[in-house]
């Protein structure tokens, strides 16, 4: 049910290229929860070097075959350990695809930005998209349907907790015996764009812009 890969890919190439964002120095990039690769391919494509993170071995086998030939690093750890998988400074950091509001706490988060301005060489760049969960969606409207087709219904529900958003997913398979239901949670942070735009900031970051469209929060900062 992930499909739509290759549209992804294309739009994150449009992202990127909107802003600017190509090799100018160093040409090394990080890619924080890198999933299959979304902004990893566009990114190698224009002609950044990039270490790839994510948990997700799964995703992380995706991403090297669909990333065959291009200059990419792949790495399964804590996006948090980057560090560790990196010689130098870089030119360019993201973390994109609402991975920021998977981590466990604002202290969690305040600890990347940090870490991440000290990997930054002078000029360079971080990227964020995150999911504004701030708000709380009416009764009677925190079941959202994300996808269908013949075989499958992929819905969840949104459950809210002061600091987090609690996801539901309920998805429907049809198999030999007819329909069945899979169903897991997770928790997401509910962040506050402005409040994570005072961290980076705080940091020492320079030319902060922050962006939302349709619930999605866009920060792009430089060193």
């Amino acid at each position: 049910m992930s499909g739509g890969s290759g549209a992804r890919i294309d739009a994150n190439r449009a992202f990127f290229a909107a802003r600017g964002i190509t090799p100018r120095g160093s040409g090394a990039a990080l890619d924080l929860g890198c999933g299959s690769g979304f902004q990893t391919i566009p990114l190698a494509q224009s002609g950044f070097a990039v270490t790839a993170i994510d948990l997700s071995e799964k995703l992380l086998e995706e991403l090297k075959t669909s990333g065959v030939g291009l200059n990419i690093k792949i790495v399964r750890d804590n996006l948090l350990n980057f560090s560790r998988h990196t010689t130098g400074l870089v030119e360019l950091a993201v973390c994109m695809g609402d991975t920021l509001t998977h981590l466990s706490s604002v202290d969690e988060i305040k600890r990347l930005i940090s870490d991440i301005h000290g990997r930054l060489e002078d000029g360079g760049r971080l990227v964020l998209t995150f999911r504004n969960f701030t708000g709380e969606l009416p009764h009677g409207e925190r079941l959202i349907p994300v996808r269908s087709d013949d075989s499958a219904i992929f819905s969840c529900f949104l459950e809210y907790e002061p600091d987090f958003v609690i996801v539901h997913d309920i998805l429907y398979e049809r198999g030999p015996a007819g329909w069945g239901l899979k169903k897991s949670f997770y928790e997401k942070l509910r962040l506050s764009p402005p409040n994570v735009v005072k961290i980076i900031e705080a940091e020492g970051y320079r030319n902060v812009t922050l962006e939302e469209e349709r619930g999605l929060a866009t920060i792009v900062a430089e060193k």
